[in-house]
């Protein structure tokens, strides 16, 4: 499986996961051209190679060139729609925005629409925010986790004066995402609240690195210079030995360990009063938000009432911001939500040779007991377009050609 750990040995930033990404083999020139998508005007993108204590790394910085107008949830909300980015990137920046928002909220006991972002607002923010999301979607990344944060401490300035480290933000989002840290013996912000909410909406787990192979490592630098390496480092590769990045942990099962286990959380609320055009909204939401899988089915309640339960399969440290969602976008007044183990097959990716060309089949299983296998319904379906073929027809012949 295709997969990225961010090592975070300095802390978190913004700029520093986008230039670690950029770092593992991307083009800076590709993400510009992608970053036009954007309806931005009067910023400055640069990528240069620095080194911090003797290690090289590449570094970001935006400049801007133009007044910045203040910006809140709502104007980056349509900002992000006028743009014609993928639906990945635009539910995932969504939900770093909002993750920023219910924190600041949190923090000055206000209704989330009154919150102005000041900083994390500003063209920069949006730019590291926006192009970490590209990045990780140019790499196709298919699991991404991280190591523990590292926070430091002291004092800062912002817009509303000196603040303690880590910055209130940062603190609110580690809680609510329930995200491993530790302290360090430094003076000084090692993870930004963009840096913190980025690893919180992206990342299914905070561990010790999983097995595997690695192919690229990308080293991004922060802007400050600490006594240690400002870094952080992206290990681009291949999980193996049915490792999962939630727990780093392979379990054995049958068939010399083609069953592994990851924890999981079930979330589920009844619901029958609820309009049911409504529906589809949640679902985008709760999958912006890193649900595994959810699901409705139909149920009857009290009184005869049909109704619809929502379940909802996602990883421990996300089930606390996808109840939130629940509760705010529907009619519940609760949830319930108790803690599973999901037992899978390992699983791979092969190819296969057609006379329309190279066709990726997903196996599950380990050799010679491949339990299931399936073609990749987008290179079936290109084919079918492009040569008028049934669609079933080119999954049969594509099946047919694989071998153990």
């Amino acid at each position: 499986m295709p997969a990225l750990y961010l090592d975070c040995p300095a802390g978190a930033a913004g700029d520093m996961i986008l230039a670690a990404l950029l770092d593992c083999g991307l083009s800076p020139a590709l993400l510009q051209e992608k970053l036009k998508l954007l309806p931005l005007d009067g910023y400055h993108f640069n990528v240069a190679t620095v080194h911090k204590n003797g290690l090289r790394a590449l570094q970001v910085q935006i400049n801007c060139t133009e007044k910045q107008p203040r910006r809140n949830l709502t104007t980056i909300t349509e900002l992000l729609h006028k743009a014609t980015l993928t639906p990945f990137v635009r539910e995932k920046s969504l939900a770093v925005f909002q993750a920023l928002a219910r924190a600041e909220a949190r923090i000055h006991n206000l209704p989330l629409e009154e919150i102005h972002f000041h900083e994390l607002g500003a063209v920069d923010s949006i730019i590291d925010i926006v192009g970490s999301l590209l990045a990780l979607e140019m790499l196709g990344v298919e699991t991404l986790s991280a190591s523990p944060l590292p926070l430091g401490r002291g004092w800062q300035n912002t817009a509303h004066g000196s603040v303690p480290l880590p910055a209130p933000a940062t603190l609110e989002i580690i809680r609510e995402f329930n995200i491993p840290c530790y302290g360090l013996p430094l003076e000084g912000e090692t993870v930004t609240p963009t840096g913190a909410a980025l690893l919180a909406v992206t990342c299914s787990a905070f561990s010790p690195s999983p097995s595997m192979r690695i192919g690229h490592i990308g080293y991004g630098a922060g802007q400050k210079d600490f006594p240690h390496p400002n870094i952080l480092r992206a290990w681009q590769g291949t999980l193996i030995d049915g490792a999962v990045a939630a727990t780093g942990q392979a379990q054995a099962g049958e068939r010399d360990g083609d069953l592994f286990a990851a924890p999981l959380e079930i979330i589920e609320a009844n619901i029958d009063d609820l309009n049911p055009e409504i529906y589809e909204y949640l679902l985008e939401r709760l999958f912006a938000g890193g649900a595994l899988d959810v699901y409705f089915s139909p149920i009857q309640m009290k009184k005869n009432r049909p109704a619809v339960k929502v379940t909802i399969l996602a990883d421990p440290q996300k089930s606390h911001l996808l109840g939130q969602i629940l509760l705010q976008e529907t009619t519940t007044i609760g949830y319930r939500r108790q803690p599973a183990e999901k037992i899978m097959l390992r699983r791979g990716e092969r190819y296969v040779d057609t006379p329309w060309g190279k066709v990726k089949i997903k196996v599950a299983g380990s050799h010679p007991h491949y339990y299931n296998i399936a073609p990749e319904y987008a290179d079936c379906v290109r084919i079918a377009r492009e040569k008028g073929i049934p669609l079933k027809k080119i999954y049969q012949y594509v099946g047919s050609l694989f071998h153990a």
